[in-house]
């Protein structure tokens, strides 16, 4: 699914924005729909969109995405409802906690695609590709929204609820090869940074 948001009808936004396409015709199409914004400005760094560029967002089932699903457990030995591949447990006494995956997820999405700040279960998310940077707060702050991160940068449109989550937020960036772990229910958003920046993420119990 590539829309400006992930999942962005179940934030209330238009259906129709978002459009059903395979990662192949997302990453040759010239102009996937929605279009790209054309680029307003640059600042910090980074370019401003008039509109945000579209995400291809996915959650990777087996039937559904079979390809998909053999490359994460081959390449990254993760698999919807196995055990995590990787050492989590008790720091006192170093025991190894059987914490399972429940969702598999990937995207790939240009500079300045992005997620809202949102909250879920314990995640993972590991990048493959490219850069990316995080806003993250504790529970008691945490919310659902469905103001884009380029549109919470800009204090001339976002309402100062949005910019007061932003601005009190724990801000990163994440590079290649990095691993970020989201605790249960922490709030978080993130702006990608850098063209056919690639991520999975793993939420798990």
């Amino acid at each position: 699914m590539v829309s400006a948001i992930p999942y962005g009808s179940d934030f209330g936004l238009d259906a129709s924005l978002e459009t059903p396409m395979t990662l192949r015709q997302f990453l040759v199409a010239s102009s996937p729909a929605p279009a790209p914004a054309t680029k307003r400005q640059r600042r910090e760094g980074l370019q401003v969109f008039n509109a945000p560029p579209p995400y291809f967002f996915v959650a990777v089932d087996q039937e559904l995405q079979p390809e998909l699903a053999e490359t994460f457990e081959a390449s990254l030995d993760l698999s919807a409802g196995t055990e995590l591949p990787w050492p989590l447990g008790a720091v006192e006494t170093g025991q190894k906690l059987p914490f399972r995956a429940t969702t598999l997820q990937f995207a790939v999405g240009a500079e300045g695609s992005g997620s809202p700040m949102h909250f879920h279960q314990d995640a993972l998310n590991l990048c493959l590709r490219g850069r990316k940077r995080w806003w993250l707060v504790p529970p008691s702050e945490a919310a659902f929204s469905r103001c884009h991160p380029l549109d919470a940068m800009d204090m001339g449109t976002s309402a100062k609820s949005v910019k007061d989550c932003f601005e009190g937020a724990c801000v990163f960036e994440q590079e290649e090869g990095d691993i970020v772990y989201v605790p249960d229910m922490w709030g978080h958003a993130v702006l990608n940074l850098e063209d056919h920046t690639v991520c999975v993420a793993a939420e798990f119990a």
